[in-house]
C-alpha cells in the first residue's frame, strides 16, 4: 500500500476511535494528518469511502474469518482449539499496536457496534465472519466426532454456538473490568474444560 494512503487510513481508524463516527468529519482527519487537502482527496472522496477501506484494511483482513476457513484435518480437535486460541491472540495483538496507548480498547468495540447500527454493509461483512467463525466450529467438532476424539452425541450447532459465546463473552467481560492481560489465560482456561466434557 502506498506509504500515503497507509498514514490517512492509520491515523483516521485513531480518530474514529478516539471520538467515533459521527463526530469525526472530513476537516478533522485532513488536518490530522498533516496533508494538504489535495493530497488527501486524491485517495478518499468522502468519510464513508475512507471508513469502508480503513475497516477492510483493519479489521476484516486481519479477522481469520473473512472468509469461510480451510479446516486442517491431519490436527486433532483439540491442536485446532489451541489454534483457534492463537488466531485470536495474533489478531488482539495487531490492534493493540493500531490502537496506541492513548486510546482504549473499549472504544474499539464502541466504535464496532455503533457502526454495526447503521451501517448495513458493515453490519453483512461482521454477520459473514460470524456465520464462518460457526462453521469453522461445526467442521472441527465433525471431524472430532468422526476420529473417535468427542463424543458421537453432540449436537454441532449448539456446541458450535457455545465456543463462539465463550469467546465473545469473556473478551467483553475482560474489556468490561480491565483484565485484558488475563484474556487468552481465562479463554484458553474455559475451552479445556468445556473439552474435557465433551471428549470420548
Amino acid at each position: 500500500m502506498n506509504a500515503t494512503k497507509e498514514h490517512i487510513i492509520f491515523t483516521s481508524f485513531r480518530m474514529f476511535l478516539q471520538k467515533g463516527y459521527r463526530e469525526v468529519t472530513m476537516s478533522m482527519l485532513v488536518k490530522a494528518t498533516g496533508l494538504s487537502k489535495g493530497a488527501f482527496y486524491h485517495y478518499f472522496e468522502n468519510k464513508e469511502q475512507l471508513f469502508g477501506e480503513t475497516l477492510d484494511t483493519l479489521f476484516f483482513s486481519v479477522s481469520p474469518f473473512y472468509q469461510e476457513p480451510e479446516i486442517a484435518f491431519e490436527r486433532s480437535f483439540y491442536e485446532s482449539m489451541g489454534q483457534y486460541i492463537e488466531n485470536i491472540k495474533r489478531m488482539g495483538e495487531r490492534v493493540q499496536q493500531y490502537l496506541g496507548s492513548d486510546t482504549s480498547e473499549l472504544s474499539y468495540y464502541r466504535l464496532m457496534l455503533d457502526v454495526a447500527s447503521y451501517a448495513p454493509e458493515f453490519r453483512a461483512k461482521i454477520e459473514r465472519a460470524n456465520r464462518n467463525e460457526l462453521i469453522f466450529w461445526q467442521k472441527i467438532v465433525r471431524h472430532g466426532i468422526d476420529r473417535g476424539e468427542l463424543k458421537p452425541d453432540l449436537d454441532l450447532e449448539i456446541l458450535a454456538r457455545h465456543f463462539h459465546w465463550l469467546q465473545d463473552g469473556i473478551a467483553i467481560n475482560s474489556l468490561f473490568y480491565g483484565e485484558t492481560q488475563n484474556l487468552y489465560h481465562s479463554l484458553e482456561k474455559a475451552f479445556v474444560q468445556l473439552y474435557q466434557l465433551i471428549k470420548k
